[in-house]
């Protein structure tokens, strides 16, 4: 059985939706196409299958395809309910697209509580344009990193507004953190996939230290030999995930290392490329990412890439090697410039891509 024949429908809009009405509402040529896609989604919700299919982001690989039973929705969207408190009297805003996980988690999330949704064209700054108060009203916003730093400067006296704005689908930088602390946001960051149904563990943003991330009720997480996370949902995981995201466990929950498959091994020193960028963020104002390129001797090498053209690379280099004097195994060989990143449309970069485009 379906668990969302239970709820009826979902509010959108300012407007309930019945279970019957949505497939109609999201072929209505009167709807921009981002919220037919949401109405389409949220359709399939509430159908007769018993199963609903999201797809990956990309960004580490080819996208794919997942099938997962709607009880897991269910108690995704339940557990994210009761640990930010959000009930048939909350506001929830979507401003993210409908592809991938986090979206249809949004609309999921609003019909299990009752509570109103308002889909918004999705937007890098959602605030930007609308009138005094419009932030204030919505008691939970999820955002892009992206999304929250253009907030940050475009609209920061909304952004502090809102209930509750918890980032995901990428890394939250010490320089973001400094930003929401400054306009007095209450954040979290989220961590997560499509494979565990969107978060899985939150951490509350603080402007200094690292971001520890506790684990939602019913969620176990363990790390293997190699420091991989590995993660048990139950209703939601089959068994225990073994995940490519290293992770240091802490008692109440685990710190983020960075990626196994970003990991670059140089003449069997194995170095995290987001430490490393860590370390010398202040250094840097433009894109920027750190990955391990072919050596004669090494097998890799550890080189820095930009996105940016013209700069004079061997002083900037320098100052980037410096800055790591403490750690010499982390410096950058090469400072390799690149016109433009290859980016995902969640706006993450895509390393590999990009690494691989730019030495060919």
């Amino acid at each position: 059985m379906n668990p969302f024949s239970k709820y009826g429908g979902v509010r959108i809009n300012g407007h309930y939706y019945a279970s019957d009405a949505l497939r109609a509402e999201s072929m209505h040529s009167a709807h921009p196409a981002y919220l037919r896609e949401v109405f389409a989604f949220a359709a399939k919700l509430f159908d007769r299958n018993e199963t609903a299919e999201v797809s990956t982001s990309g960004s580490t690989g080819v996208p794919k395809k997942m099938r997962f039973p709607k009880s897991a929705f269910d108690l995704s969207a339940a557990s994210t309910n009761s640990f930010f408190g959000i009930t048939r009297n909350s506001r929830l805003l979507l401003a993210l697209p409908m592809r991938y996980i986090a979206g249809k988690m949004m609309v999921a999330r609003a019909a299990a509580a009752g509570c109103e949704l308002t889909v918004a064209a999705p937007s890098s700054s959602p605030f930007s344009g609308k009138p005094d108060g419009y932030a204030a009203s919505f008691d939970f916003v999820p955002l892009t990193p992206h999304q929250a730093d253009r907030c940050a400067d475009d609209t920061p006296k909304a952004i502090s507004q809102v209930g509750t704005v918890l980032i995901g689908g990428g890394q939250v930088s010490d320089e973001l953190r400094k930003k929401l602390m400054r306009c007095g946001v209450n954040a979290y960051a989220s961590f997560g996939m499509t494979e565990t149904l969107s978060h899985f563990a939150v951490a509350k943003i603080t402007a200094e230290g690292d971001l520890l991330f506790k684990p939602l009720p019913g969620v176990e997480v363990k790390t293997d030999r190699t420091g991989k996370l590995r993660v048990k949902r139950n209703g939601i995981t089959r068994g225990r995930l073994e995940t490519n995201d290293l992770a240091e466990l802490s008692g109440e929950g685990f710190y983020w290392k960075g990626r196994a498959d970003n990991l670059i091994n140089s003449g069997g020193i194995k170095v995290i490329p987001e430490q490393v960028e860590k370390s010398v963020a202040h250094l840097l104002q433009m894109p920027y990412f750190v990955a391990g390129i072919p050596h004669e001797k090494l097998g890799e090498e550890v080189a820095l890439f930009i996105e940016a053209e013209g700069l004079p690379a061997a002083d900037l280099l320098g100052e980037v090697q410096h800055a790591l004097a403490d750690t010499p195994f982390w410096q950058p060989r090469k400072l390799i410039p690149v016109s433009r990143f290859l980016y995902t449309d969640t706006g993450k970069i895509m390393r590999k891509a990009t690494a691989e485009r730019s030495l060919a």
